[in-house]
């Protein structure tokens, strides 16, 4: 008798973890629903067969009342999609969890790469997002979405500024685009075209260019020698008077030899600020601002002790 009593004890043991076990899970068919649903919106393939009637979307929202219908929703990324040249959640690492709650909800997390290129200027963007999912019976009842829409909005700001800027100012914002173009394609006769004949350029306060042909050697041929993979990209940029401000960054992986050193095969990713001074419609100086030490250390030089 003490024997069975004590199987009988296991037997519930057993069962009690193992309904416990089930509260979490990354494997079930409420997660396969949510990949398909991930994968129809990166397909533009707008099916709600997966919603009940009654789902509601909320998206970056905490409102009870600001909800979107299914059928709203659809509207509301067919809408987005006129923005973008391209845009869908990426491969990169996705992961996704379903929990049951104390008060018996099921729910499915998932925590997504987001990647777009706007069609307005063909910036990229990348945007970290998490979605959650209630189940009803095996269908979505209700959908959350939390991202930081910041840099997605002040892009469009800046192109519907661009709609109305002067002649002058979209001359000025295509030598800087032109500029890019040229540093992205190792262009030095399109860079010499759009430079005076005096260029200037300094680097923290000290002048390593008096003209567009030492730009291009001293600049050009050096970065893109030695990473052959560089890339420019332009972050921001204001026009004050006859200047233009500029954030950039830099990537590149160091494949080849740079400054005398050898190649590390390490990748880099620095960022700057420049001001581009226009004389007669073409770029007569930049001033660059950038650190040199975070350059090196991604590098993974030593710097030499101090005499």
């Amino acid at each position: 008798m003490k024997n069975l009593i004590l199987l009988g004890l296991a037997i519930v043991l057993f069962t009690s973890c193992e309904k416990q076990d089930k509260r979490y899970t990354q494997q079930s068919p409420e997660i396969e629903i949510v990949k398909k649903t991930i994968k129809n919106y990166n397909e533009k393939n707008y099916d709600t067969s997966m919603y009940a009637d009654s789902a509601k979307t909320y998206f970056n929202s905490n409102s009870k009342d600001k909800f979107m219908t299914p059928d709203q929703t659809v509207a509301y990324h067919k809408a987005n999609d006129n923005n973008y040249s391209r845009r869908g959640f990426t491969d990169n690492e996705p992961e996704y969890e379903m929990v049951l709650t104390d008060d018996g909800n099921t729910w499915v997390n998932c925590w997504l790469e987001w990647k777009a290129t706007l069609a307005g200027n063909g910036k990229e963007i990348t945007i970290p997002v998490h979605l959650t999912y209630k189940f009803v019976d095996g269908k979505i009842v209700r959908q959350v979405g939390y991202w930081d829409p910041t840099e997605v909005v002040l892009n469009f700001q800046q192109i519907e500024a661009e709609k109305n800027m002067s002649a002058d100012e979209k001359a000025m914002k295509s030598l800087i685009d032109n500029c890019v173009k040229a540093w992205n394609n190792n262009d030095k006769s399109l860079m010499a075209s759009i430079m005076t004949n005096d260029f200037v350029r300094t680097e923290n306060g000290n002048v390593i260019a008096k003209s567009a042909a030492e730009y291009g050697t001293n600049l050009m041929d050096v970065f893109h020698g030695a990473f052959p993979d560089f890339k420019v990209i332009l972050d921001n940029y204001k026009i004050i008077g006859n200047t233009i401000h500029i954030d950039w960054t830099c990537k590149g992986t160091n494949t080849k030899p740079f400054q005398g050193n050898a190649a590390t095969n390490k990748a880099i990713t620095t960022h700057g600020h420049s001001i581009w001074t226009v004389t007669n419609n073409k770029l007569s100086r930049e001033d660059a601002y950038y650190d040199n030490l975070t350059l090196f250390n991604q590098l993974g030089y030593s710097m030499p002790a101090p005499k």
